[in-house]
Parts: structure tokens; C-alpha cells; sequence
């Protein structure tokens, strides 16, 4: 088997699907009263805070999950690890969009893999909210939580796109965020417009 071969996995369940959109669905509800221009960007609250610590808690197992698929030898305790075998099986996932209907946002939650030691704001404003939220507050913004749920989102197609080559359509209803690769009304694009998302690794 070649380092980019896939081992069969067991399906998925429907928890991962249904997670994302229970907290989509709250990040949602905010959204209808703070709208995600980017001038609402630093706008900051103790919901975000909660947001923000569930939405990375959530990133932070799919990581794993996707790090044990893909590299099961490899160490998976920390974004380190997880950006050293992500990047090493999808190099292009900083070019992963999703955009935000309503609001004619697009946003690129990986995008600072794309140089040499970048680091992710969102990821870092979970951790410094999650110990010491009193210091570090003002980052508890719809900018980071955004990209977070944005991340997510990408996370979850990525793990889908593994494991199972419709699994994606558990993402379908999402109330505000979309990313290639997920279902709905209109015809998607090719698979030739989605260089980041594996959706023909082999199995």
C-alpha cells in the first residue's frame, strides 16, 4: 500500500453531520443580529466565547480522526502533529473556501498553511480564551469564530470525502455556510474546480 493509499474505514455516523449543523445553527442564530460583514469583524461576547471553545473542541477531534485515517503512525497531540500530516497528504488545503450566503463573504480558514510556520488565529484565539479568557477577551470575535466554523466545516468534508464518497450530504443542511463539495440546489462544481478536497483518494 503507497503512503497515499486510504485504508477501508467503517461509514460514519450521523453525530459528525449533526454536530456541525447544531452548532452552525447557533452561530446562525447570532449571525441574524450581528451580521458577518467584515466590520463587525472585532465584535466580541461571552456567546462567541462559548462558540469558539465548542466549535475548536470539535475541530480538534476530527483532526484526530482524520490524522489516525491518514497517518496512523504519526504522533496526533497538538495542531504541530496534525498540520505535519495533513499538509503531508493534502498540501492544497489552505485553498479551501467557504462562503457565507447572505453576507457575499468568502473566507479561507487554512490559508496561513501556506507559508512556512503559519500559524491559525482562530485556533490560537480558542487557546488563549480557553486559559485566560480575562486577558485575552477582545478575541472572542466573530472573526474567529467564524473561521473556526468555517474550518469545521472544512474538517468535516475532508473526513466525509475519506471515508465515504457521499458522505457529504449529511452536510446539506446548512443554514448559512457552504464549501465545495457539499450538496444543494444548483449543480456543484467538477471535481477539476476542487484541488484541495480528496474527493478521489484511493481506498
Amino acid at each position: 500500500m503507497s503512503k497515499h493509499m486510504t485504508p477501508k474505514q467503517s461509514p460514519l455516523d450521523d453525530s459528525y453531520g449533526q454536530y456541525f449543523l447544531k452548532l452552525e445553527s447557533d452561530f446562525h442564530a447570532v449571525a441574524n443580529y450581528t451580521g458577518c460583514a467584515e466590520i463587525n469583524d472585532a465584535t466580541c461576547s461571552i456567546e462567541f466565547a462559548q462558540q469558539l471553545v465548542c466549535i475548536n473542541t470539535e475541530c480538534e477531534a476530527v483532526l484526530k480522526k482524520i490524522c489516525k485515517i491518514i497517518g496512523p503512525k504519526n504522533p496526533a497531540d497538538n495542531m504541530g502533529h496534525y498540520k505535519r500530516t495533513i499538509l503531508g497528504r493534502f498540501p492544497e488545503i489552505h485553498k479551501a473556501p467557504v462562503r457565507v450566503n447572505r453576507f457575499h463573504r468568502t473566507v479561507h480558514p487554512f490559508a496561513a498553511w501556506n507559508k512556512a510556520g503559519g500559524r491559525l488565529d482562530w485556533w490560537n484565539a480558542y487557546q488563549d480564551i480557553k486559559h485566560h479568557r480575562d486577558s485575552n477577551f477582545e478575541k472572542a470575535n466573530l472573526k474567529n469564530t467564524l473561521e473556526a466554523l468555517s474550518a469545521l466545516l472544512i474538517l468535516e468534508l475532508y473526513l466525509y470525502a475519506i471515508v465515504s464518497s457521499n458522505g457529504a450530504e449529511k452536510l446539506g443542511g446548512a443554514l448559512l455556510l457552504w464549501a465545495p463539495g457539499m450538496p444543494r440546489l444548483e449543480m456543484a462544481p467538477s471535481s477539476e474546480f476542487l484541488p484541495h478536497l480528496p474527493l478521489h483518494a484511493k481506498k
